[in-house]
């Protein structure tokens, strides 16, 4: 099953949790959703109460570690052949990391059944229960993208359900207890989701149903190349500077933004093995602010795409989401950018300014609202 979205109710409306009340028979059944992200995934298996500070989910590396060749006893915990995890990273200086994703789709499905795995035994570590995981996948992610994804589910969970990311953010960020009140602006009626990973950054227009393939976009353009191309900027302004792409990533998280060019961002980085500071603001602002135009140029096609009678509306609801949008500014800067092109009153915000795992907990909610009929067993 390759065609996974097709299956459910296109023009159905969103569904509630409400609609999944447990019956005896699904007292048994344990549902997951999972944001399967190509650095750092979230798995979410319970929802929090209404107004409850508690913010649900697990966040875990994306990754899988080898032993070196040659590896003594006693050097890795428990002696492990395969490490996972935040387990991977604390000893990635005797193991060979792998991630399994590449652009938010597989790349290795053994390293994806692995990691797979890790997270049902972390789930479900008596394998008790049956395991329905709903995963967020790519806006348009393909044929092949499925099966690889579907391949590397099977034996971790006993059925699945892949959505599109953007969507599950929107329906994350919806607050059922206020769709009563006048002055909630409603994130899945009419809304513009984009959803900016490391490896992809997806366009959804979210109009009240499962979004077909013509109100998607993906970009393989994301927080990934934004490393890559401060690195290249750090290498260009001190050519004595080597350091691994670990490193400049920690420096984009602490220090991006877009827009004009700022200093004050100084790191310490070893040359030769001792400690020199460098200034790093104008080359992390060059790095971002490539990712924002090429946010904006979608945008744009994506806003093309929607109906006469929503755009308007819909420019007036336009929501960044996913770890790129805790890049400061870059939402004043992207309406900024619509404004001074034309486009009337554009409106950009922010899905949230602290770390939420909305993909995840949208996944939860339709795993919870799942017909039996809809789950592709595995």
């Amino acid at each position: 099953m390759t065609e996974n979205i097709d299956e459910l109710d296109q023009e159905a409306s969103v569904p509630s949790p409400a609609s999944s009340e447990l019956t005896e028979d699904k007292k048994r059944k344990m549902y997951v959703g999972l944001d399967l992200g190509t650095l750092q995934s979230c798995f979410v298996t319970k929802l929090t109460k209404p107004g409850s500070e508690e913010i649900p989910g697990e966040l875990v590396p994306t990754v899988v570690g080898y032993p070196e060749d040659g590896i003594l006893s006693g050097i890795l915990p428990g002696n492990s052949s395969m490490l996972h995890g935040d387990d991977a990273i604390s000893n990635e200086l005797h193991l060979r990391l792998v991630n399994p994703l590449s652009d938010g789709v597989v790349s290795d499905i053994d390293a994806a059944r692995s990691f797979l795995t890790y997270l049902r035994d972390k789930i479900d570590p008596e394998r008790k229960r049956e395991v329905l995981c709903v995963i967020g996948i790519p806006a348009v992610a393909d044929g092949e993208a499925k099966e690889n994804l579907k391949k590397a589910a099977k034996g971790a969970f006993d059925g699945i359900l892949f959505i599109p990311e953007p969507f599950l953010a929107a329906l994350g960020m919806r607050d059922e207890e206020r769709l009563g009140d006048p002055n909630y602006q409603d994130p899945v009626s009419n809304s513009l989701f984009i959803d900016i990973g490391a490896g992809t950054t997806d366009f959804c227009i979210v109009q009240g149903y499962f979004p077909k393939p013509e109100d998607l976009m993906s970009i393989p353009f994301a927080g990934n190349e934004v490393d890559v191309i401060l690195d290249k900027a750090i290498r260009e302004a001190y050519p004595e500077v080597d350091v691994p792409l670990s490193m400049i990533r920690s420096y984009k998280e602490s220090y991006s933004y877009a827009g004009e060019s700022e200093s004050g961002a100084r790191v310490k980085v070893p040359v030769g093995g001792k400690p020199r500071k460098i200034e790093i603001g104008k080359q992390v602002g060059l790095a971002c602010n490539e990712l924002l135009q090429e946010i904006f140029e979608s945008v744009k096609k994506v806003i093309a795409m929607a109906s006469p009678q929503s755009v308007f509306s819909l420019l007036q609801n336009i929501v960044l989401t996913g770890g790129g949008s805790r890049i400061r500014n870059i939402d004043q800067e992207l309406q900024r950018l619509l404004l001074d092109d034309g486009y009337e009153e554009p409106e950009v915000r922010i899905s949230s300014r602290e770390v939420k795992p909305f993909v995840a907990i949208g996944a939860m909610k339709v795993a919870k609202a799942a017909r039996e009929d809809q789950w592709v067993r595995l």
